[in-house]
């Protein structure tokens, strides 16, 4: 009898990998852990910046935070306070990482803020590597790059929780006596309507945000 041989393609790989992050969260781990080395992408000149002698021994390894931040996309993460909630409670995702234990948001900061250069080479390497892999996947959807926008704001003053209270006390002051009116609802109504630095951030009546 002949044997019947399957060829896997890289698009039926593909489809077992989401389909075990969606169903099988260890598993997802697992396959993760076998197949990316995060390691290959880092330069040295980032392992260098990382590890430079400053009198103290590092107590978390560069590649974890590297993990978490991954993983933290992967999941749609959007705070990192809720990122090491996820670490706190989740074995499996602090194995992966290679955390004995959890970094504090401080730390999650100071690496974003104090590396962002070498984070961001990084990442340039992974896409080149990445690039023709999406290409064999479907060559036309790696034509196409999507950013949601709907949750980056401008630093602009009109943002600011403190510029908003100012606006909202002048109406509550006013009509204290007054049951019937919204101060707060007035207070979006004496808002500008754009931004003062930057007329292209605009408020947005859904949320009062600038954007």
């Amino acid at each position: 009898m002949a044997n019947n041989y399957h060829q896997l393609s890289l698009k039926d790989t593909f489809s077992d990998y989401r389909d075990l992050f969606l169903d099988n969260v260890p598993s997802f781990f697992q396959l993760m852990g076998h197949h990316f080395d995060i390691s290959l992408f880092i330069p040295q000149t980032f392992y260098n910046a990382f590890y430079l002698h400053l009198g103290r021994k590092r107590d978390y390894p560069l590649t974890g935070f590297l993990s978490a931040l991954i993983l933290q996309k992967i999941f749609s993460i959007p705070t990192d306070s809720l990122l090491i909630l996820f670490l706190l409670l989740c074995r499996e995702l602090r194995d992966f990482c290679g955390f004995s234990k959890v970094p504090d948001a401080p730390l999650f900061t100071r690496f974003k803020l104090g590396f962002a250069d070498h984070i961001e080479l990084m990442f340039q390497q992974m896409a080149d590597y990445t690039e023709p892999i999406c290409q064999q996947i479907d060559s036309s959807l790696a034509q196409i790059l999507t950013l949601d926008t709907s949750g980056i704001e401008p630093y602009v003053a009109e943002n600011n929780p403190k510029t908003l209270n100012a606006f909202i006390r002048k109406p509550k002051s006013y009509y204290k006596d007054n049951p019937y009116i919204n101060p707060y609802k007035m207070a979006y109504g004496l808002m500008p309507s754009q931004a003062a630095s930057c007329p292209d951030a605009r408020q947005q009546y859904i949320n009062g945000h600038f954007c």
